[in-house]
């Protein structure tokens, strides 16, 4: 005799944050926490939720990021493939170094544009 199991995916605890600003050129969204593979889902779920509200660019602010892992890098990169294609750049400003060396380590610093913010 079998015994079925209904394997139920648990959703992790989101343990990072989301502030959207908007200024008069662009919209800024910082991210702060740990961008592990398990947060992946989650970090596209909420840049998904952010209203464009008309903004020609979107800025990801990362001065809070501490990690990002290779399944959270896609999660940015499908972000900025789906703004593009609505004519939405996405820009990174005050980018940590252990993020930028992942990101450089990946080839995918080129992809978005840097952005200082003052």
């Amino acid at each position: 005799m079998s015994v079925l199991i209904n394997a139920r995916r648990r959703k992790p605890e989101c343990k990072m944050a989301f502030h959207v600003e908007r200024r008069p050129q662009f919209l800024i969204v910082a991210i702060k926490g740990d961008a592990s593979f398990e947060q992946a889902e989650l970090i596209s779920a909420e840049l998904l939720r952010i209203p464009l509200d008309s903004f020609p660019v979107v800025v990801l602010d990362l001065a809070e990021l501490t990690f990002i892992s290779s399944l959270a890098m896609r999660a940015l990169i499908e972000y900025r493939r789906d703004l593009g294609r609505r004519g939405v750049e996405v820009q990174l400003a005050n980018v940590q170094e252990p993020v930028w060396m992942t990101l450089e380590l990946a080839g995918l610093w080129k992809l978005f544009q840097p952005m200082d913010l003052e």
